[in-house]
């Protein structure tokens, strides 16, 4: 009888770990942050246009980073006469608050001078997003075509590292 109790409890100590197990790998965090949107930049004739973005990240549980961000901005040309246009596969994501910075890799662009690792945040600032949500520029590694930056470099950014202008319309949302 004593050893029937033990077996019991034995089996039920097994359930229970295996289900805690379970339910851990089922809801583990994932940090999600996405959005798209336009804010008004001033081209070199003095005009306001529309720069336009949309991106996509998360973060899984085991640390690794996967998404894309593709940025249009006609505030400047390059050598071709066509608009500026960016696409960065996202690698890094550090979250502060209600900001999120991102480190990728030049995945496509039309400036050839500008394929290095690029940095950029968001930031979420409740709905709707227009208005208060905002986003930074574009920065890139530095100016020297024969060095390639560190993506994972996005870990050591801090609040006020980048200046944050408010997009006119869209939304971005940090899912935490």
């Amino acid at each position: 009888m004593y050893q029937s109790r033990f077996k019991i409890l034995a089996a039920g100590a097994i359930l229970a770990i295996a289900g805690i197990g379970i339910s851990s790998a089922v809801t583990a965090p994932v940090t999600q942050a996405s959005g798209h949107g336009t804010l008004f930049v001033t081209n070199s004739d003095g005009q306001q246009v529309r720069r336009q973005f949309s991106l996509s990240g998360r973060k899984n549980p085991d640390g690794t980073v996967k998404g894309n961000a593709v940025l249009h901005n006609p505030a400047f040309t390059v050598d071709n006469g066509q608009n500026y246009m960016l696409q960065i596969d996202i690698s890094c994501m550090n979250v502060v608050g209600n900001t999120v910075f991102f480190g990728g890799t030049t995945k496509r662009t039309n400036d050839p001078t500008l394929v290095d690792a690029v940095f950029f945040s968001v930031e979420d600032n409740g709905e709707p997003g227009a208005g208060s949500d905002k986003i930074s520029q574009a920065m890139f590694w530095d100016d020297d075509p024969t060095t390639t930056g560190d993506p994972m470099a996005c870990l050591n950014n801090v609040a006020g590292d980048f200046e944050m202008l408010p997009i006119e319309s869209g939304n971005i949302q940090v899912r935490l």
